[in-house]
């Protein structure tokens, strides 16, 4: 009789499917084990709750293994807790980043979830099969598994962990065969799932806050080209044919090896030949700019290259193990993407150790004064791995405040029960206060709408050409939030509100108030659960557009004036008449996703604005007035079209799906608005 085993990477489906990756982690596994143990095992791959649940009521497993990450430990633990109710002999193993580095920390994790018989630490495929390995030569005998320590693996066995030989790492990755060429994801392409693939692995910075910083990842090992060339052109094959636009790279740090450029040019071949994808999510490298925008250049817009210093203070970098490139650098590296028309953006995370708000605004001053399009900042998560999370005494050192918070949309009612997978963040330190904590929320809300969204790309280069710091214009925003319409303030009260009300102070009031059926509604309808600055992003954009515009040119106003009362006449009036106007044919129906929507529509100027916006920072609009008016037309591609429809098609074009959408497009917010053509 064959083994059978069931592996899940499952998601949420409370309000939508909440992880749209395809399965990779189990798939790369299941390949591994399949290669190994081909006439010994039956193993099916599972995404979604409803589909492991009827597999599992048509016929038990003799193992089920589960991932293990904070967006879905819990649901996974429901489910080894469901199978080991129906047969206690039934192997549980789970594997994933949601586990502690030290054994204190890992004994503490398995006592506390009893149904979890084995979990494997760092690499899986290795690992997994020594469990199949044992069992097999054991004649499917459960307990005989734990007789002996697992190598790569650990259990509880007499209240004791009993923890096996560390396994090498996998230093040639082809051992591994594609899930994707085999075919063994083909049946997840009709879900249309996000492929996520990828093509090395490894980490070589040591960034205490990731749990890829530690030194067994260190060393970074890679797929040949030719595994990457036969997965990547078979995923580019299914995904045309369930017409899939987009794709994520898991790499930490893509191109920084001098290989990747191979695989972009892989990649461009693959967009020429299948048109896809369309669009991409990668994590680019922490250092080495120069050659990571030299191998990505063939991309263009279709990846957003990822500048990401965490903190703009020193001290606070010391602390965390990292080191940045300097500002004047990143300057003349964001202004090299930005004049070849390439997304990039840079990302922060708040609060580290004695950072302030001070050196935090500040540091998103500075990012805010390169040409990044988008300047994204992260609450501190206390991760497993990391000292955050498993080092009471640093804790303690810098005085760490946490609350517990649903990770956006991962809820869900399965079988009659609630299931809620929730995180730990940081939400004060010794030098962070929880009000500075509110402030800094707010100042990010500010630059996600006036900076991030590209809406307003016409209004910030005009500052610039007049020696305006678009971070002082933001910081002046910030400090007259009481000038905007009512609309717009009970949004941003909204916005306040949320933050407070999302968080928790223990696992146990987060799940006693959502297992409350009128407060879970609340999470199926949209109204709590998502991502709280998205969200409130999307509702001033979407249906409050022309009002926000209004204020925001009324705020430049005093903004200019406070600082260069000269510029104030006629003609600056009419510039930024001029400017509003282009503004709203740019951007009026960004969130329409009719498939019948008007392709085409003109307005006259009295400048040539769309020629003036291709200029340097430093060219004034006035030299641009054309006294017979020009005509411009906002138009629609077909592929952002396409990319609408795909995305109602998946999200749909409630709140809800409208904060994914943006959440996928982040960087490449542009690809919402119409583009400009001189006529």
């Amino acid at each position: 009789m064959k083994l059978r085993i069931y592996l899940a990477d499952l998601t949420h489906t409370g309000l939508m499917p909440a992880t749209e990756a395809f399965p990779l982690n189990v798939g790369l596994i299941a390949s591994y084990c399949k290669k190994n143990f081909s006439n010994d095992v039956d193993i099916k791959l599972f995404k979604f709750p409803k589909d492991l649940k009827e597999a599992i009521d048509e016929k038990l497993p003799h193992v089920l293994g589960c991932s293990n990450y904070t967006w879905n430990c819990n649901l996974s633990y429901h489910f080894a807790s469901y199978v080991k109710s129906l047969d206690k002999n039934i192997i549980t193993v789970f594997g994933g980043t949601n586990y502690p580095y030290d054994k204190y920390n890992q004994e503490l994790f398995l006592k506390k979830r009893p149904n979890i018989d084995i979990h494997t630490f760092y690499e899986g495929e290795r690992s997994f099969s020594k469990i199949i390995e044992r069992l097999l030569s054991d004649n499917n005998d459960a307990k005989k598994v734990f007789d002996t320590p697992i190598q790569g693996c650990q259990f509880i066995k007499k209240n004791k962990l009993i923890s096996g030989e560390r396994m090498q790492r996998i230093k040639f990755l082809d051992e591994i065969p594609s899930p994707y060429a085999s075919g063994l994801f083909d049946k997840f392409f009709k879900y249309k799932l996000t492929p996520l693939v990828e093509t090395a692995r490894g980490c070589p910075f040591k960034c205490n806050f990731c749990n890829a910083g530690d030194d067994y990842y260190n060393k970074v090992n890679q797929f040949s080209n030719d595994y990457v060339n036969e997965e990547l052109t078979h995923i580019a094959m299914m995904a045309n044919k369930y017409n899939i636009k987009h794709i994520t790279f898991a790499d930490n740090n893509f191109g920084m090896i001098p290989r990747d450029r191979t695989t972009v040019e892989l990649i461009k071949s693959l967009q020429e030949k299948y048109s896809f994808p369309s669009t991409m999510t990668v994590w680019t490298g922490k250092n080495s700019k120069e050659k990571i925008i030299d191998a990505t250049r063939l991309l263009g817009e279709t990846l957003s290259i990822s500048m990401s210093p965490q903190s703009m203070d020193q001290k606070v970098l010391n602390k965390i193990s990292r080191s940045n490139i300097k500002v004047e650098h990143m300057k003349s590296i964001a202004k090299e993407l930005s004049d070849q028309g390439r997304p990039q953006h840079a990302e922060v995370i708040m609060p580290l150790p004695e950072e302030t708000l001070e050196t935090h605004i500040n540091g998103l001053a500075d990012l805010l004064d390169t040409d990044v399009s988008s300047v994204l900042s992260h609450q501190l998560q206390m991760l497993h791995g990391t000292p955050y999370l498993d080092d009471k005494e640093y804790v303690k050192k810098y005085a760490y405040e946490t609350k517990y918070r649903l990770v956006p949309l991962d809820y869900g009612k399965y079988d009659g029960t609630y299931i809620f997978d929730y995180e730990k963040i940081a939400i004060a330190t010794k030098s962070f206060s929880f009000e500075d904590y509110i402030k800094a929320r707010k100042f990010l809300l500010i630059i996600a709408i006036c900076s991030n969204s590209n809406t307003f790309i016409p209004l910030k280069k005009y500052l610039l050409s007049n020696n305006f710091k678009k971070s002082d214009w933001i910081k002046y925003i910030y400090k007259n939030l009481d000038k905007f319409d009512t609309s717009i303030k009970n949004i941003f009260k909204s916005f306040v509100d949320e933050t407070k009300s999302e968080l928790w102070d223990s696992e146990k009031d987060l799940v006693n108030y959502y297992s409350n059926e009128k407060n879970y509604q609340k999470l199926l309808k949209g109204d709590a659960g998502g991502n709280v600055l998205f969200r409130h992003k999307i509702m001033t954009l979407n249906g409050n557009l022309e009002i926000l515009v209004n204020d925001v040119f009324k705020l430049t106003n005093g903004f200019i004036k406070s600082k260069n009362a000269n510029l104030i006449n006629s003609n600056f009036n009419s510039e930024i008449n001029e400017l509003k106007k282009y503004i709203l044919g740019m951007t009026a129906d960004s969130f329409d996703f009719r498939k019948n929507i008007d392709l085409n529509k003109k307005l006259n100027f009295k400048y040539d604005i769309l020629s003036w916006l291709k200029t340097n920072e430093k060219t004034k609009l006035k030299d641009y007035y054309r006294p017979n008016s020009v005509e411009i037309s906002f138009i629609y591609k077909q592929h952002q079209i396409d990319m609408k429809l795909d995305a109602k098609d998946r999200y749909g074009d409630n709140l809800p799906g409208l904060v994914k959408l943006v959440q996928r497009v982040e960087g490449n917010f542009y690809k919402l608005h119409r583009k400009a053509v001189l006529q």
